[in-house]
């Protein structure tokens, strides 16, 4: 039954109950986010839980408190734990090339860190001088003589054999070097093999002779060679010996700068890299040797004696919580920085190992954005390896691009909490498409944009406010403010039984009044300020609006609000420009005639109808098939279109408008043009709800304002969007004074009835619509096109007779 709705029913006004007699600032402030239980228990278990692959995805609209939650949460499940470890890369003297992990109890690693730097300092510092001290070489001399002894003995031996030969053994120059060589004497002088030839020809040798030196001598440099041979493994042991008495005399130094080390350190997990350090030191003397002039500038020689602290916890209070807002492949997984050489060659050493978000987070919780995630390149990838094997490969991205790397740092395992924070489309696509993501990402925690109207809630929308209020020295409300500031909370959610949850963009609107109160001097924000800071917003926005109406208004588009015509009916859409909604008539027109049975939708033909409003076209067809003329033949052909629409026309809430129009074009019952209409519509003439109730009905108000009210006007709405009123007051207070109506219907004959002024009729008992209603005109204009339909078959028909 068709129902014009009272005043109360246009918008939701707030109880004066509702709210304390002392007024709202006597409402405590919210501690944290309000009224979003299921949400929180999803938080709290998902952080609580100590299994693989319990990450968090958080859902809900923005501004609905998510981050606030999470960062509560974290925060105070961070502060109740111990500190998270530290994290080191050091040498490794088996692979040079590939770092080894270091994890120690937090503020280890610095200790660790500084550690050895103190005693790399001390022993650049001290060894050169220790080694250099006359006490330490006479110990090494000692240690040496009787090899060196056995060395001069061995040479005296050959040098003795040689001379007995009357051979002499002397050095030749040979290019730029000298090399020792075994001649004959002949004549107490040193002669070349080579000329021996010569001194026979001379008659100073004879042959014998010749041939005995030649023999001697090669007797000698076989001798020579041995002896050579002998020299050089006694230099060798000479060499091993030395190395071995340093290292002897020098190891307990060592051993106690490492002991000390070790217990400034106070974590076992270090002691096998102590052990190798100790063994290393040793090793490698020559280091502290070389001269600092000897070395360039841009290499360390004590590198391999260095630590990279990577992460630092030793100031961390609690759990790591970090919030990546730039979640790159760099940031989020670290990186190997590259320095170039002098010469232009590009290097890198396990110093150069940076540490990313990831790693920095282990121990505690890790907060990303899903759509900053996704957009970057190799992120998604690398962050479901690292938390399906719960370890972090730190490599650059180029060498993952070009599969190049200087360095394999050993992976590092990781424990901590990921949560992502995105939409619910996001959620629902990575859940059906990727096989890993439910394995990783366990729970959900979906965030609701409505909160039930009720005393309770009202009373926290305002503890959210006071909260705000109170962090920025905003100003207090009064109980008008406050009511004010719920009505709006109604008008966001876009549903009478609801307030929204997106406390973002109440507490926008609440700095604003603040701001506005303020400018006027007034002591609190009352409900006055509240509708001027929410009427400047939107005079910010809606300067699109203001054009559209402008030309609606001056007749440049067609929209008649008086008057009757047939198959014409003001529809209602909705503009949404994202950061601006707004309601805008359109004029739907209808033509019909003879033809096979087709509903022509221009807007379809020409491709700027949307699937939804062609099937809204096409649940016409199928209601005018089976509501009329059962017993024939549709004959009809009709045309629906939306005039003066130059963009694309998408939903079904203008389908009741275009039934309405089709209806009147068949009936030839002229439409009321001071009423507008939306809601779709099922095969069976029931009208359906559609969204944007609000901003359509203001839309075609501040029309029909424009030209001047004269009780006439008014817009249908489907019965179901009753709940869903949330007018503004001008629209109110018309309709308190007799100036606009909204109608509420909940079938297509009752809305034709009152568009019309014509009773819709139903089939009596003989099947048929009484004859002077809408339906019964409809059906016998329908039967009409059908007999002339075949009236003319059987024409044609004769005319193609011989």
């Amino acid at each position: 039954m068709i129902r014009e709705l009272e005043p109360n029913e246009l918008a939701w006004r707030c109880p004066e109950g509702w709210l304390p007699t002392d007024g709202p600032a006597s409402i405590e402030p919210a501690p944290s986010i309000v009224a979003q239980d299921r949400a929180v228990e999803a938080i709290a278990f998902g952080l609580g839980i100590q299994g693989i692959g319990f990450n968090v995805f958080v859902t809900g609209m923005s501004g609905t408190g998510r981050l606030t939650t999470i960062k509560s949460f974290v925060e105070r499940l961070a502060a109740a734990d111990g500190k998270p470890e530290d994290i080191c890369f050091v040498f490794n003297f088996r692979s040079p090339g590939e770092p080894c992990g270091l994890i120690l109890r937090a503020g280890a690693g610095s200790r660790l860190r500084d550690g050895m730097d103190g005693l790399i300092e001390e022993l650049s510092e001290n060894l050169p001088a220790i080694l250099g001290d006359r006490e330490f070489r006479s110990r090494l001399e000692r240690a040496v003589e009787p090899l060196q002894r056995k060395e001069r003995e061995l040479v005296q031996t050959f040098e003795k054999e040689v001379v007995d030969a009357k051979f002499s053994l002397v050095q030749v120059q040979a290019g730029l070097v000298t090399r020792p060589e075994i001649l004959p004497l002949v004549g107490d002088k040193p002669v070349p093999l080579e000329k021996l030839g010569e001194l026979v020809e001379q008659g100073v040798l004879t042959a014998a002779q010749q041939e005995e030196l030649t023999e001697t001598h090669g007797r000698l440099t076989e001798r020579f060679r041995d002896v050579f041979q002998e020299v050089a493994e006694i230099r060798r042991m000479v060499q091993n010996r030395v190395e071995d008495v340093r290292r002897k005399l020098l190891q307990p130094a060592f051993d106690a700068a490492v002991a000390r080390i070790r217990k400034e350190v106070d974590d076992d997990r270090v002691e096998p890299y102590l052990e190798v350090v100790a063994a290393d030191l040793g090793e490698h003397l020559e280091l502290f040797m070389v001269d600092e002039e000897d070395v360039p500038p841009e290499v360390d020689r004590y590198l391999r004696w260095r630590v990279n602290l990577v992460v630092d916890n030793a100031g961390v209070s609690g759990r790591p919580v970090i919030l990546e807002t730039e979640p790159t492949y760099t940031n989020l997984f670290g990186t190997i920085e590259r320095t170039m050489t002098q010469s232009g060659e590009a290097t890198t050493s396990f110093l150069r190992i940076r540490a990313g978000s990831l790693l920095r987070a282990n121990g505690g919780f890790l907060v990303l954005n899903a759509d900053d995630v996704l957009l970057e390149p190799r992120v998604w990838p690398g962050l479901k390896r690292a938390l399906r094997y719960r370890r972090v490969q730190i490599q650059t991205l180029e060498s993952l691009v070009f599969g190049a790397s200087l360095l394999k740092p050993e992976a590092v395992p990781i424990d901590v909490k990921v949560v992502i924070i995105g939409s619910r489309d996001i959620y629902d696509l990575l859940f059906r498409y990727d096989p890993d993501f439910p394995k990783i990402f366990k729970v959900l925690a979906d965030f609701d944009n409505l909160l039930a109207v009720s005393p309770e809630h009202a009373h926290d929308l305002i503890a959210v406010l006071r909260k705000v209020i109170l962090e920025e020295g905003l100003l207090e409300l009064d109980a008008g403010g406050a009511a004010a500031m719920l009505e709006e909370a109604v008008r966001i959610g876009g549903w009478r039984r609801k307030f929204s949850s997106r406390f973002s963009d109440l507490a926008d609107l609440l700095r604003e009044a603040s701001y506005r109160a303020s400018q006027a001097g007034a002591p609190l924000i009352s409900r006055e300020h509240v509708s001027e800071a929410h009427a400047a917003h939107l005079r910010r926005h809606s300067l699109s609006e203001d054009r559209s109406h402008e030309i609606i208004s001056e007749r440049v588009v067609h929209i008649a609000t008086e008057g009757a015509v047939v198959g014409q009916v003001n529809g209602l859409a909705v503009y949404d420009l994202g950061h601006h909604r707004f309601g805008k008539p359109s004029r739907i027109t209808a033509r019909v005639r003879m033809g096979v049975g087709k509903v022509v939708d221009i807007e379809r033909e020409v491709e700027l109808g949307g699937p939804i409003h062609s099937k809204g076209v096409l649940i016409l067809s199928g209601y005018l098939a089976s509501h009329f003329a059962l017993d024939c033949p549709v004959s009809l052909w009709a045309s629906l279109v939306f005039e003066q629409s130059y963009g694309g026309v998408e939903g079904d809430s203008a389908s009741s408008a275009e039934l309405y129009a089709l209806l009147s074009a068949l009936a030839e019952l002229p439409v009321r043009q001071s009423l507008a209409v939306t809601g779709s519509v099922n095969q069976f003439g029931e009208v359906q709800a559609v969204g944007g109730i609000n901003v359509k009905i203001e839309g075609f108000f501040d029309l029909c304002s424009a030209r001047g009210l004269d009780g006439t006007h008014g817009v249908l709405i489907p019965r179901a969007n009753i709940v869903h009123l949330m007018l503004r007051p001008d629209i109110v207070e018309a309709a308190e004074a007799g100036r606009f109506s909204v109608y509420a219907v909940s079938s297509a004959d009752e809305g034709i009835a009152l568009l019309t002024g014509c009773e819709a009729g139903l089939r009596g008992l003989d099947g048929a619509f009484p004859p002077d209603s809408v339906n019964g005109r409809v059906e016998a204009r329908l039967r009409a096109f059908a007999a002339a339909r075949q009236a003319y078959a059987r024409a044609i028909d004769g005319e193609a007779r011989p």
